[in-house]
């Protein structure tokens, strides 16, 4: 496609295709993109573990090895285990109640027995009984004692004889060491001790831990026995102790039991109050009786009220009364009869004539009692409603005379309610109280639980702590666990593009190609591998991206020049131009490279154009300075069809040459003798020379390599060549490393290619021409 007007920038796009961002602001092209799915699925996960499997592997060992070395340098500790039943208190036997407790008071009541066993009072029996203090176990201040022997006394009397009086430090209070000595072993105590109920039954496990076996077992057992005794004490003290304060309690009621009655009565005499129910008091059923009547006197009242209202409106021959009166009704049908009688004669006789004025009279005559009767009726309704208003009124007052009573009947109530509430207070706590002593002294000897020793603690023989082999288990769990998370959390700072999908879906640009990374016997000949190993993967990945960018534009119009580059340097841009020329050149289209890199110029390596060195070469840089002609800058190759401009010296200002006019006019000049203008320019990030070229030419590629380009450079590179009206055909996945891309397609496609496609498996690749015929110049322009 030749420009037009000698304007690049002007092409024309087919139809259905338009330069991305052409209808959009520069600054509304970036909402314009949908947001990207970051949802990922099993085979992306298995893809981040396997990228830092070796991070993964060292956090494994790492916490195996620490704790196989804790494990084996722990004192072995030995675990005695002994078991008790509890259940609830025995059946009451002075009253009929359920023998059978509730769920919850059974869950409670096991929570209590808990608790007891790890209380500090029945710790200290124990620790009293078994003299722990005196054992080196529980006070290690024993066994230093008993080593150290009397030398080390004498020794420590000796030192403190030769310190001065009042340099000699206050020696600690005897009655607080020994304080602090019994906390430190109420403490240890309870700390090795493990109670715990055991499900859906009354029993209670108990166990203790500590590195003496023998000792372990003692206190488990030691713990059983003073249980039960404790258990036994406290309820009978309790017993006694309740039984006393009872007694002064009942006492103490019964006498405000009288005194709440004799304060009654006195108050109901000198009130006149005889009861408060409704049924016996004349006031409050009084009071009911007229409440109802008044309600009934109200409606009655309504109802005829609206029976006035409708018949004020002048619809009164509408009215029940009305209709369903008989001498209406005869007169109406009276009235019927002469008109109708009227309207027969009144087609023989006229109006004037003695018969029908006779009619005619006795026609109104009707009518007129009609009127007079419907009169009396509503006259009638306005009376009975009047009559039910005065009713009304008058059972209203009536009600307030009678609730005015109530009222002051309800101020002397609440004194005696109140000492009616009292009263009956006093009964039930005599009563309460009155009943609890006896069953005190019926229950005395049956009201202790039920509470005995199951299994006594035997002497453990093998340690259970520490266990090696969970231990080392637990190791590998979190080991990978971390391992895992920590490759999950190095990915989550990584912010490089990882995954195909990301370039097309999250960013919107065509993948044109992918190409894998080359073999270790591919680099020697990467830059000419479509030539030397054209069967190989990587010279066909390129041969498919050229049929990409092909296809990317109208098929009758695909992009003739178009410019590669990178987001950042070490991509493979300038392999890829190489290549990509190579292979345009073989499908027999003349072909023209430039290297606009006139920063870190490559392509002069690559091609050496007729054997001239590279150092007296003309190249871009002299052209577009206006030091030499176009003619003395193109060079051929010794690939057929293909030429090649090189950078030439490295000028101090780069994007001032690249975005000057005979940079347009050079890239029009060669696009009129050449199928194919491939521009090879530097890295986008940080230089304008790519914005500037972008206008130049009809289509942008794209580098990128997974793992190394990062997500915001792309988003930055994308929303410039927007912003410039740069069309950007697509992007080129590079240096793809298939065994890191876990059951993916390339992999599988790229395996396959291998097996059946490799150079090793017989074919001959062809060779680099040597000593190819080349024409004596250039194609002239």
């Amino acid at each position: 496609m030749k420009p037009q007007n000698g304007k690049p920038s002007d092409r024309q796009y087919p139809a259905t295709v338009s330069p991305p961002g052409a209808n959009l602001p520069a600054t509304e092209v970036r909402e314009a993109v949908p947001d990207f799915d970051e949802s990922a699925d099993l085979r992306t996960y298995l893809e981040i573990v396997m990228r830092h499997k070796w991070l993964v592997l060292t956090f494994l060992v790492g916490v195996f090895v620490t704790t196989l070395i804790v494990s084996l340098s722990m004192q072995p500790v030995f675990k005695a285990n002994g078991k008790l039943e509890v259940s609830l208190r025995s059946p009451k036997v002075t009253k009929f109640e359920d023998v059978m407790a509730t769920q919850l008071q059974t869950r409670e009541f096991m929570q209590t027995q808990v608790k007891l066993l790890q209380s500090e009072s029945l710790t200290r029996r124990v620790i009293e009984k078994l003299q722990l203090d005196k054992n080196p176990v529980f006070n290690p201040a024993v066994d230093q004692e008993d080593s150290s022997g009397g030398f080390m006394q004498a020794l420590k009397a000796a030192v403190k004889s030769w310190i001065p009086l009042g340099s000699r430090e206050e020696e600690a209070d005897p009655a607080l060491a020994r304080l602090q000595l019994e906390k430190s072993m109420e403490e240890k105590f309870t700390k090795s001790l493990e109670v715990q109920p055991e499900r859906d039954t009354a029993l209670i496990s108990l166990a203790f831990s500590s590195t003496d076996a023998a000792l372990a077992r003692d206190i488990v057992n030691a713990l059983l026995q003073e249980f039960i005794s404790w258990e036994m004490d406290k309820r009978i003290d309790a017993a006694g102790a309740a039984k006393q304060q009872l007694e002064k309690q009942l006492e103490v009621a019964r006498i405000q039991l009288e005194s709440a009655e004799s304060s009654l009565n006195k108050f109901a005499q000198k009130a006149g109050i005889v009861s408060l129910e409704s049924n016996l008091n004349l006031v409050y059923r009084q009071l009911e009786e007229i409440n109802k009547a008044y309600a009934a006197a109200e409606a009655d009242r309504i109802a005829k009220e609206s029976l006035a209202s409708e018949a004020a409106k002048g619809n009164i021959s509408s009215l029940p009364l009305t209709v369903e009166n008989a001498l209406i009704q005869q007169l109406r049908q009276e009235h019927a009869k002469l008109t109708a009688e009227y309207q027969d004669q009144l087609s023989t006789f006229k109006d004037d004539y003695p018969k029908m004025k006779n009619l005619r009279a006795r026609i109104q005559d009707v009518e007129k009692r009609i009127r007079t009767e419907e009169m009396r009726i509503l006259d009638s309704i306005k009376s009975d409603y009047f009559a039910a208003l005065k009713k009304e009124q008058t059972l209203k007052e009536e009600a307030e005379t009678k609730k005015i009573r109530a009222l002051e009947l309800n101020d002397r109530a609440i004194q005696y309610k109140v000492l009616q509430r009292e009263v009956e207070t006093s009964k039930l706590i005599h009563s309460s109280l009155l009943e609890r002593s006896k069953e005190i002294d019926a229950n005395v000897g049956t009201e202790l639980g039920k509470i005995q020793v199951v299994d006594y603690a035997a002497l453990p023989l093998t340690p259970y702590k520490p266990n090696v082999r969970l231990n080392l288990l637990l190791a590998i769990v979190v080991g990978l666990m971390g391992g895992v998370g920590l490759a999950f959390f190095m990915e989550y700072l990584d912010n490089t593009v990882k995954r195909i999908d990301e370039i097309s879906d999250r960013f919107r640009i065509p993948v044109l190609g992918v190409l894998p990374m080359a073999d270790a016997e591919e680099l020697a000949d990467l830059d000419y591998i479509v030539r030397t190993k054209p069967k190989s993967s990587f010279a066909e990945s390129i041969r498919t991206a050229k049929v990409s960018i092909q296809l990317s534009s109208s098929t009758d119009e695909p992009p003739k020049s178009f410019l590669i580059t990178s987001t950042t340097m070490g991509e493979g841009k300038s392999t890829i131009s190489a290549n990509l020329a190579q292979a345009f050149a073989t499908a027999e289209e003349r072909v023209i490279i430039v290297d606009a890199d006139m920063r870190r110029p490559r392509l002069h390596k690559i091609f050496n154009g007729n054997g001239v060195p590279s150092v007296r070469r003309r190249g871009l840089s002299q052209y577009l300075t206006g030091l030499c002609k176009i003619e003395e800058i193109i060079q051929r190759t010794e690939v057929p069809n293909l030429c090649f401009v090189s950078a030439g010296p490295i000028p101090p200002n780069p994007a001032e040459l690249l975005a000057s006019s005979r940079m347009k006019q050079f890239l029009e000049k060669i696009s009129r003798h050449f199928d194919r203008v491939i521009v090879d320019s530097p890295p986008a990030a940080g230089f304008a020379d790519v914005l500037v070229l972008s206008n130049c030419v009809d289509g942008v590629i794209l580098v990128s390599t997974l793992g190394q380009t990062h997500r915001d450079a792309l988003r930055i590179f994308r929303r410039s060549i927007f912003n410039v009206r740069g069309h950007l055909l697509g992007a080129i996945v590079n240096k793809l490393d298939i065994s890191h891309r876990y059951g993916g397609y390339y992999y599988k496609y790229y395996n396959y290619y291998h097996y059946y496609y490799h150079p090793n498996r017989g074919d001959d690749a062809e060779k680099l021409p040597q000593g190819r015929p080349l024409q004596e110049e250039a194609p002239r322009v």
